[in-house]
């Protein structure tokens, strides 16, 4: 899943860690990410070097720097009948149910995201407690909060929309829909149905003749500008974020300067 993810290729490839990780389809979460990340943090620190941890989903990030609250684990086979439902009759079931079970999760997560939905039944009905409950528990971080700064990077909505439309024409014209087309082919439409990641749904129904490629791209620009303001929101509503409108905004290195000085 190179293009639509916007992954690091090339000589850019080997300055980064956890990207190639898992197969599409395998169950991945923020306590596995936390359990491979930290690791590579505390190689970084030790050869003198800053570990810089770059993306959008909050959750991980926050499960890294605060803390993971440890939630039993489920059966397999409940994983296993929510994920039949989900094959069968669809999201909206589900979201239904989850509205009833976490409304307070229910109201803030991406509702298009079913490994997110099933995830948060699956804990709702093998605990018998709302996922956002399990979430707010306190917990250890998994990294020294002290040797951390989060560096937050917020253009305007304006531009940001704008760039969201230019990366999907760039990912199409790099050959997106061929790559849909091959991991279709090898590991089947399943995978591909259920990914976090926005866009390989859409042109999966676009090579099934079931959507336009028209109305997939404007489908996933749609998706994509409300996670981004999902995101947004998010953030700003974390403490301690150091804010700049770019990578050159001076407020950023100045926020760098002081974790060196720790």
């Amino acid at each position: 899943m190179d293009i639509g993810t916007a992954k690091p290729m090339g000589v850019q490839r080997d300055r980064w860690g956890l990207i190639d990780v898992v197969d599409p389809g395998e169950a991945f979460s923020a306590g596995r990410f936390c359990r491979l990340a930290a690791p590579l943090c505390e190689e970084a620190w030790a050869a003198e070097k800053l570990p810089c941890i770059v993306g959008g989903t909050g959750l991980y990030l926050k499960a890294l720097l605060q803390g993971l609250a440890e939630i039993p684990a489920s059966p397999p086979e409940l994983r296993e009948k929510l994920e039949a439902e989900f094959e069968a009759k669809g999201l909206e079931p589900l979201l239904a149910r989850l509205d009833m079970a976490d409304p307070t999760l229910a109201a803030t997560m991406d509702r298009q995201n079913p490994r997110r939905v099933l995830r948060a039944l699956e804990v709702f009905e093998a605990t018998g407690q709302p996922l956002s409950q399990w979430q707010a528990q306190t917990t250890t971080p998994y990294l020294t909060p002290d040797r951390s700064v989060w560096l937050g990077l917020d253009p305007g909505k304006d531009r940001l929309d704008a760039h969201i439309g230019f990366r999907i024409d760039a990912s199409l014209a790099a050959g997106w829909q061929a790559e849909v087309k091959a991991l279709a082919a090898r590991w089947g439409e399943a995978p591909l149905r259920k990914s976090a990641a926005i866009g390989y749904p859409e042109l999966l129904d676009v090579e099934k003749g079931s959507l336009s490629l028209q109305d997939a791209k404007e489908r996933i620009l749609l998706r994509t500008r409300q996670y981004a303001r999902r995101q947004r929101t998010w953030f700003k509503a974390q403490e301690g974020i150091v804010w700049g409108k770019s990578v050159d905004d001076p407020a950023l290195p100045k926020a760098l300067a002081g974790l060196y000085l720790k």
